[in-house]
């Protein structure tokens, strides 16, 4: 389960402005289903998601993951931790375009220590409903669907 307790995150605009991406934001995750994001450009979603996984430190509040506060992990520990129980797909390009979509989750798989094997890899990509995308090369497969 991730836990969000009274999460506060600040950003310097330019001129020094403070724009205050999440104000004391608190929201709770069951350890499995599926949630949705939503809000309007700027509304913190990114933040959020990004503070959750370690990829930045909030200004105040605390993070629980699986009961542990995230103020005692280290950057072990969240390395751990993404690799372990979150993903993220970037709105940046964060895969390698020379690559098929079939080789960039087999590269995540390799760096998970997992099994990247064609049967894995395919299964993967049938959760999702992309198997028929799998020989294509990411800006390929943006432009199919």
């Amino acid at each position: 389960m991730l836990e969000i307790k009274n999460l506060v995150k600040v950003y310097k605009a330019k001129g020094g402005a403070e724009v205050r991406a999440l104000d004391n934001v608190s929201v709770r995750f069951e350890e499995k289903g599926m949630v949705f994001l939503l809000g309007k450009s700027g509304s913190g979603k990114s933040t959020l998601l990004n503070l959750c996984g370690g990829l930045d430190s909030p200004d105040s509040g605390e993070i629980i993951i699986k009961g542990r506060s995230s103020k005692d992990f280290s950057q072990s520990d969240f390395d751990s931790y993404r690799n372990t129980f979150v993903g993220f797909v970037f709105q940046e390009y964060n895969i390698l375009d020379e690559f098929t979509v079939e080789d960039n989750i087999a590269l995540a798989l390799e760096l998970q220590g997992k099994n990247k094997n064609k049967a894995q890899v395919h299964s993967i990509l049938e959760q999702v409903d992309l198997a028929n995308f799998a020989k294509r090369k990411p800006v390929e497969s943006i432009r199919a669907l």
